[in-house]
């Protein structure tokens, strides 16, 4: 029997390829401002996070400002969002990062591509959710590959996504 996929299933790995790219744009942007921003301030560690038995240290990755005072996440995120907009990189809400909602579009792509792979007859695994890191890549992986052989081309594909204006 000669597989032939939907054409749903066959827009789900699209839409996963085109949020794999945008996250591929937008990571360095964001990784460097956010770089610079830490390295410009060197916030030390809240005292709260000290009293509690952690070392006073200088937070230089931005995964670590949740360390930080208030007051210091304040001028920390004020930097960050003004880089953001300097880089004209378009967000929903103010308080949003670019990289986190690129990487949680494209989480959000992978799991619907998963739960329609999981449709299919045998592979209903991949729907359950339970699949380990290593194992979950694979599948997107290896699901990818299967329908890549039924995907349009990329400008194609890039024009559906680059025609819709963000939301005010």
């Amino acid at each position: 029997m000669k597989f032939k996929p939907e054409r749903g299933l066959i827009r789900l790995a699209e839409a996963v390829l085109v949020a794999m790219a945008h996250e591929q744009v937008v990571r360095p942007i964001v990784e460097e401002y956010q770089r610079k921003v830490m390295a410009k301030y060197q916030f030390r560690i809240a005292r709260d996070w000290v009293a509690r038995g952690m070392e006073d240290v200088v937070i230089l990755n931005p995964k670590d400002t949740y360390l930080l005072s208030d007051e210091d996440a304040a001028v920390v995120f004020a930097d960050f969002h003004a880089a953001r907009d300097a880089a004209k990189l378009k967000v929903e809400r103010a308080e949003d990062c670019p990289l986190l909602v690129a990487e949680n579009l494209r989480i959000m792509a992978e799991n619907a591509l998963l739960e329609e792979l999981g449709k299919l007859p045998g592979l209903a695994p991949l729907a359950s959710g339970f699949l380990t890191l290593k194992h979950r890549a694979k599948a997107i992986d290896l699901g990818l590959k299967l329908l890549a052989p039924f995907m349009t081309n990329s400008d194609t594909i890039l024009s559906r996504y680059a025609a819709r204006p963000m939301a005010a």
